[in-house]
């Protein structure tokens, strides 16, 4: 276990590896009972005694009250950020040994496999050698005596054909995440652990599936016909985070001046990198990071325990 991810971890299990989030509890609220609703063909979650607001489309789950998202978040109730910012943006490569395949059936849909057919998905060498890497997560931490506030209330991820966007989704604890599907075909999203909830649907074309994490950490977004489709979700303190794309290309804006730290992983890759870096107001900054696979058995992906995960605050 690398050191720097220890405490990380040991701080997610005490967060979201409690009873209700595995299904034995009401989850954030702690309500005793549950009822399960039908609304223009999606099916949702009612939970007693939850706080909740309009947002404009269907309800698939509970949304975590506001003061629980404030308490974890902020729980030394520290001013807002309200100084310059600047930006951090690169690029994420992998060197070692090349993803190994994943085994699964695409026969159903052999396009999935472009998606998932590897353990991580990674482009052609560079002339260092080093490969783009896809859906890598990146993070700049290191800020201190102030919070910054999350300035959007849900993160998107997309069905095109039998395939998600994207392999791994970043949002900051308290956003929902939405799942649209703009495919022919039904799915059924859902996120592990989680709490009581009855069984969601993306329907074609429709509203999104709308899904709010209870507690930081690491998740599993599955679909229950499609076993390979899953896709990493974490849950963060703050909201300076993002995955890389297909290219390996990451943007990070709004981060406030000042020294800080820039570090990535990815969930199937046992690594990890760090830069440091001083941001100026206005100034995009350029910070490329470098991770290395060594495949842990021929031909198979690392271990599940094996996952790096990111710093939550």
């Amino acid at each position: 276990m690398k050191p720097l991810l220890l405490a990380v971890l040991t701080s997610a299990a005490l967060l979201a590896g409690c009873e209700d989030c595995k299904g034995g509890g009401g989850g954030a609220t702690g309500a005793a009972s549950d009822a399960a609703a039908v609304d223009g063909g999606a099916v949702s979650l009612v939970e007693a005694g939850a706080s909740s607001r309009p947002d404009g489309g269907t309800l698939n789950a509970t949304p975590v009250p506001t003061a629980s998202v404030a308490a974890m978040v902020n729980p030394d109730k520290l001013p807002e950020y309200t100084g310059p910012t600047g930006s951090i943006e690169g690029t994420v490569t992998v060197t070692g040994d090349p993803a190994p395949a994943t085994p699964a059936d695409f026969s159903r849909c052999p396009d999935a496999e472009k998606t998932w057919g590897h353990a991580f998905r990674e482009g052609p060498p560079g002339p260092n050698g080093a490969r783009p890497l896809g859906d890598a997560i990146v993070v700049v931490t290191g800020y201190k005596g102030f919070y910054l506030p999350e300035t959007q209330e849900a993160k998107e991820i997309r069905i095109e054909g039998c395939a998600t966007t994207t392999r791994t989704l970043t949002l900051t604890y308290g956003e929902r995440i939405e799942v649209k599907n703009l495919s022919k075909d039904f799915w059924t999203p859902m996120l592990e652990p989680g709490s009581n909830m009855v069984l969601m649907m993306a329907t074609p074309g429709g509203d999104p599936a709308k899904i709010y994490p209870k507690k930081p950490g690491h998740y599993l977004l599955s679909d229950r016909d499609r076993k390979y489709a899953v896709v990493d979700v974490y849950a963060f303190l703050h909201p300076l985070h993002t995955a890389s794309s297909v290219t390996g290309f990451y943007r990070i804006d709004g981060v406030p001046v000042g020294k800080l730290k820039v570090s990535s992983t990815h969930a199937h890759i046992d690594s990890n990198a760090e830069a440091d870096v001083t941001v100026a107001a206005g100034v995009v900054h350029k910070v490329d990071l470098v991770l290395k696979n060594v495949n842990k058995e021929a031909g198979a992906p690392p271990p599940p325990d094996a996952a790096a995960a990111p710093p939550l605050r």
